[in-house]
């Protein structure tokens, strides 16, 4: 029988990041990772803090169909706009909680993927619903 979730599960030969985040050593720019079991969605901006609202606060997913350029989650507490390309697969992750992170393409980081085909993330945009609290307030 064929497992038609196989081709977002992690495969078992696949090495081990240690904790280590994806974005972190020298590789190649992924647009999103994913797990069987995610209780989290990270959201990696290319210059400003992650934010990690859980799967549960998820409202709806806006998208652009087919076309796989635009995405809107809208959460409880905030809304994330993605801006890209090819993210048809990215939408399906996330509408059935498998996708770990997201991440928006820096060129301080990452050559440009090569493949035409692979999901680009061109931009995320984090938005804090208003009776939320934002990160902007926060002193550092």
């Amino acid at each position: 029988m064929n497992d038609p979730l196989a081709q977002y599960r992690r495969s078992s030969t696949a090495p081990a990041t240690g904790g280590v985040p994806p974005t972190e050593g020298a590789g190649e720019y992924l647009a999103y990772g994913t797990k069987d079991k995610v209780h989290r969605l990270r959201i990696r901006n290319a210059s400003s803090l992650t934010h990690s609202p859980g799967y549960n606060l998820l409202v709806d997913v806006v998208y652009d169909g087919d076309y796989g350029t635009n995405v809107v989650l809208v959460y409880t507490v905030l809304m994330v706009r993605v801006e890209g390309k090819n993210l048809q697969k990215l939408v399906f992750a996330i509408e059935n909680g498998m996708a770990d992170f997201i991440q928006e393409f820096d060129a301080h980081r990452w050559a440009k993927p090569a493949d035409a085909k692979a999901p680009f993330i061109e931009s995320i945009e984090v938005k804090v619903r208003e009776g939320g609290s934002s990160s902007a307030d926060m002193k550092h």
